[in-house]
């Protein structure tokens, strides 16, 4: 089995964002420490829209450059020991703004859908360069913000000119529709790997684009019971270190809480402990790719924990591996 763990490299988009030392750098480096001590290497989708953000307001505002510097040694770090650095897109950031203070977010345009052919164009061709450029390295793999992909039309023709071809934002039957944000991947194949073209939940074998789905879980509402219990519990191993919060999910919580609910595998918090359940049920169904999504900014000491065990478990069994290593950078 290849698994690939990877990593949405971003602060937080809600009222309170957090620090870039707490949702970023210092989860960051337990990671590391894991990688570097089991010899296994991450896939991290970089905020890109937050650097150039970072790097339009740091004149004006010196306390972002500590901020700056602190997120591009880490990448070209993380990039020049082996791990995997890919496109994550956020557009808000294209209407958001520092005002001296704090970061204030403007989530009205949050999916790539909601701007205009013209601007989709210019937004993925500048935080594809922003990233190249502290890297150096093939940039072919995208993860959509929120996993707002859809409509893929909309999409795919500045993706091909600007040679991303493989895409890791689907995990199956997840559906979720806010004033902000959509998707809906209920239609998706039951597969661990396969091509499209126009539609990202229609296969077509001859297609441009390669989609690697994040891996799927279900979830009882029992799980996230605990998961909230343990929080106010035991917050001081349960709470995401990041210091942040997330923007405003109406009834997302009560459907989790209530309902039976399809969700992705996942490193963040109380997930972390279903990572071998998930990998057991991918192996029953033969599969050969296992995509679990983290956020450095949702870890906890729980999560680092559970990862460390779930590597050093598998490590000689299974391959931890990235989108270069297996599909090649000259995409």
């Amino acid at each position: 089995m290849n698994i690939y763990i990877t990593l949405d490299y971003e602060i937080y988009f809600g009222e309170n964002h957090g620090s870039v030392e707490k949702c970023i750098i210092y989860p960051t480096s337990e990671l590391i420490r894991i990688a570097e001590k089991h010899h296994v290497h991450f896939c991290f989708f970089v905020d890109a829209g937050f650097v150039l953000k970072l790097d339009e307001y740091r004149i004006k505002y010196p306390v972002l450059e500590k901020d700056y510097q602190a997120i591009i040694n880490q990448v070209k770090y993380l990039s020049d020991t082996g791990h995997d650095i890919q496109l994550h897109i956020h557009p808000h950031w294209e209407d958001s703004f520092f005002d001296g203070n704090r970061w204030v977010m403007n989530v009205n345009r949050y999916k790539l859908s909601d701007f205009n052919n013209d601007e989709i164009a210019d937004i993925v061709q500048r935080y594809k360069k922003v990233i190249f450029d502290i890297i150096q390295k093939p940039i072919f793999a995208f993860r959509a913000g929120g996993w707002c992909l859809q409509p893929f039309n909309k999409l795919s023709n500045v993706f091909k000119e600007n040679n991303i071809s493989l895409d890791s934002s689907v995990f199956r039957n997840g559906q979720y529709t806010s004033k902000q944000y959509s998707f809906d991947f209920r239609l998706a194949p039951d597969k661990d790997i396969y091509k499209f073209e126009a539609d990202v939940v229609t296969e077509d074998p001859s297609g441009f684009f390669t989609e690697l789905p994040i891996s799927p879980i279900r979830n009882s509402p029992i799980f996230f019971w605990k998961l909230f219990l343990l929080g106010r519990k035991n917050p001081y191993l349960h709470k995401p270190l990041g210091d942040g919060r997330a923007m405003a999910a109406p009834g997302y919580r009560k459907k989790l809480l209530t309902q039976f609910t399809n969700n992705p595998v996942s490193v963040d918090g109380y997930n972390a402990s279903l990572l071998q359940k998930a990998l057991n049920r991918l192996l029953k169904k033969q599969f050969n790719h296992m995509v679990i999504i983290g956020h450095p900014k949702g870890l906890s000491r729980f999560s680092i924990i559970k990862i460390e065990n779930f590597v050093e478990m598998n490590k000689t069994k299974h391959n931890f591996t990235t989108f270069t290593k297996i599909f090649g950078g000259n995409k």
